[in-house]
């Protein structure tokens, strides 16, 4: 018995760069891709403000209500925060000068305006920088 003997599979030289060219556009697609993916996690890493970023504000007015457990809660107002003001913590008032015992319910007005320092929350999709509390006087 003769045991046949097969021919290796031959292909030509052009089903060689065939192959190639297709291997080569394969290799290209996913280069886009990883080019595409570290730019994405380049960009989600570097947030658009920075954590722990500081504004300036002058305080004119300190706004005292009450929270859903009847304790004291302060928001201040002033330039350019006039608006919807920003978070006062209790602590904060005497660093500002402020007595917190001397407040009403209420607006509270303070003359002469006193310049703060306003900690800012992170900038997120198109929303620029928010204020966060104010931490100190300038």
């Amino acid at each position: 018995m003769t045991t046949p003997t097969t021919q290796p599979d031959r292909i030509t030289a052009q089903e060689i760069r065939e192959l190639f060219a297709d291997l080569h556009a394969e290799i290209e697609d996913l280069r886009a891709e990883v080019r595409q993916m570290k730019s994405g996690l380049a960009s989600a890493s570097q947030p658009a403000t920075p954590i722990g970023t500081f504004a300036e504000m002058m305080i004119d007015t300190i706004i005292m209500t009450y929270d859903d457990n009847g304790k004291p809660a302060y928001k201040a107002t002033g330039a350019p925060y006039n608006k919807f003001g920003v978070r006062v913590w209790d602590e904060i008032l005497p660093v500002l000068g402020i007595d917190p015992a001397s407040l009403k319910p209420g607006k509270n007005t303070q003359t002469p305006a006193i310049p703060a320092r306003v900690l800012m929350n992170e900038a997120k999709d198109d929303k620029p920088a928010q204020p966060r509390k104010v931490t100190g006087k300038i």
